[in-house]
């Protein structure tokens, strides 16, 4: 199947997709970075945000939009194959509104406080990206 590449999304606690993808979305350090099959061999870290992927049902005729909210991690995309570890990666089902909105406005104290401190700041923005993802995905923005 040239049109597809094998996709796996690999978190500390489970296998969250181990298949096929014809499109494959994450947010890099740089940006946004789209893999699609034979793509040449690339390997960024990942900061938080919605992963989206276009991936192909178990039997392999239909396809379906992935979207899910990564934390920090890794992509390595190779001619014949793409691989995310990631720390976590939540679909909508699994993720607590109240909670995600409760870390947002955490994280925006923590960076507020941060003052001049840049890794403060850092360390409060990823999580900030990691609570707007997880609410973007659950549909809350």
């Amino acid at each position: 199947m040239a049109n597809a590449i094998p996709f796996q999304l690999i978190t500390p606690l489970s296998v969250k997709f181990d298949g096929e993808a014809e499109l494959v979305i994450a947010v890099g350090t740089e940006g946004e970075v789209g893999i699609l099959p034979s793509h040449a061999p690339f390997l960024t870290a990942l900061r938080p945000g919605v992963l989206r992927a276009n991936v192909r049902d178990t039997g392999g005729s239909a396809t379906r939009r992935l979207e899910l909210a990564c934390s920090e991690g890794f992509m390595q995309a190779l001619p014949g194959k793409v691989t995310i570890l990631a720390d976590a990666a939540l679909d909508r089902d699994e993720i607590d509104i109240a909670a995600a909105r409760a870390d947002l406005a955490t994280a925006q104290d923590e960076q507020k406080a941060a003052g001049g401190d840049l890794a403060a700041q850092r360390r409060a923005q990823t999580k900030i990206d990691f609570a707007n993802a997880r609410l973007h995905v659950a549909g809350v923005d």
